[in-house]
C-alpha cells in the first residue's frame, strides 16, 4: 500500500474507533411523548411534552413550532414529574400550570424560568390538593387560572391573578358548576375576542368587542368538545363537538382556533357555519 493511502486510512480508523466508544445519554426518552396544551406567541406555537419516559432527572422540554405547525426548536426545562402542562402567554413571556397541583411558573420563550409559585388556597394542602390545575390563559392584564375540585367533576374555580416581578396575587376568585362535563372535564382554555354589532340609541350600529372563554373538555357523553362561557363566566350551552382526542387549544392570528393533538399535530379548527 502506498504511503499516501496509509496517511488517509489512519485518521479514518481513529475517527471510527472514537465513534465506537462514544457515550450516548439514553436517560431521556421524549421522541414519542405527546405534546400538551399550546399557546400562540409572536407567530409561533409553544408546547411541552407529557414526560412519559419514566426516567429520573429533567424530562420536560419546551417545544417551538412555526406558523405552519412545524417544529423549529426545543429548549430543556429544569422540571420533572409535572406531566400535562396548561400553557398561556402575556404577549412576551410564557406561563405553565401543572395538572395535579396549584403551582404556576413563568418562563421566557427560551425556557428560562423566572419563578415557580403556588397559587395558595386556604382549603388546599400538600397532602390532599382539593383544587387542581385545569387551564390557563391571559385576559386583559390578568393571568386567569382554572381549577377543578378533586372529588367533584362538575365543580370548578376561576382565579384571576395579578402578575408582578416576583410572582402573583389573587384579585378575584369565583366558583362555578358545569354539569355537562364528565370526570376528565376541562383541561385547557383560551380567551377569545369576539366582535359583534350592537345598535346604539340612534339606530346606528357599532362594533363592540367582548371577551369569551373557550374551553377544551370532555362531556358526559365522553366526547371531546370546545365550549364557551361569557366574560361573566356563564355557560350558555354553546359548544363544538370534536372528532378526535385533543390536548390543547389556543387562538392564533385573525381569531382562528388551533388545537394540539397527541401525535404533535397543531391544526386550525374550522368553526361550523350553522
Amino acid at each position: 500500500m502506498k504511503l499516501n493511502s496509509l496517511l488517509i486510512l489512519f485518521p479514518s480508523l481513529i475517527i471510527l474507533s472514537c465513534q465506537g466508544s462514544l457515550d450516548i445519554n439514553t436517560s431521556k426518552h421524549t421522541a414519542t411523548d405527546p405534546i400538551a396544551d399550546i399557546t400562540y406567541l409572536n407567530g409561533y406555537f409553544y408546547s411541552t411534552n407529557l414526560d412519559r419516559s419514566g426516567n429520573s432527572g429533567p424530562q420536560i422540554d419546551l417545544y417551538k413550532f412555526d406558523g405552519e405547525s412545524l417544529p423549529v426548536n426545543r429548549f430543556p426545562l429544569d422540571l420533572n414529574g409535572q406531566g400535562y402542562l396548561a400553557a398561556a402567554n402575556d404577549g412576551k413571556n410564557l406561563y405553565f400550570q401543572p395538572r395535579f397541583t396549584d403551582y404556576i411558573f413563568k418562563s421566557t420563550p427560551l425556557g428560562e424560568l423566572y419563578w415557580y409559585q403556588s397559587d395558595y388556597f386556604p382549603d388546599n394542602d400538600s397532602t390532599f390538593m382539593y383544587w387542581r390545575g385545569r387551564g390557563l390563559t391571559w385576559a386583559d392584564s390578568n393571568l386567569v387560572a382554572l381549577y377543578r375540585h378533586k372529588d367533584d367533576s362538575t365543580l370548578y374555580r376561576w382565579r384571576f391573578l395579578n402578575v408582578n416581578g416576583d410572582g402573583f396575587q389573587t384579585v378575584k376568585d369565583t366558583t362555578v358548576i358545569w354539569e355537562h362535563l364528565n370526570d376528565i372535564g376541562v383541561f385547557a382554555l383560551e380567551v377569545e375576542l369576539e366582535t359583534i354589532n350592537i345598535p346604539d340609541t340612534t339606530g346606528i350600529q357599532g362594533n363592540s368587542t367582548y371577551d369569551n372563554y373557550i374551553l377544551a373538555a370532555v362531556d358526559t357523553t365522553n366526547n371531546y368538545i370546545l365550549f364557551k362561557v361569557s366574560k361573566s363566566l356563564v355557560y350558555e350551552n354553546y359548544f363544538f363537538q370534536l372528532e378526535e382526542e385533543v390536548m390543547g387549544v389556543t387562538i392564533g392570528v385573525d381569531n382562528k382556533i388551533f388545537l394540539s393533538y397527541p401525535d404533535r399535530r397543531i391544526e386550525e379548527f374550522t368553526r361550523p357555519t350553522d
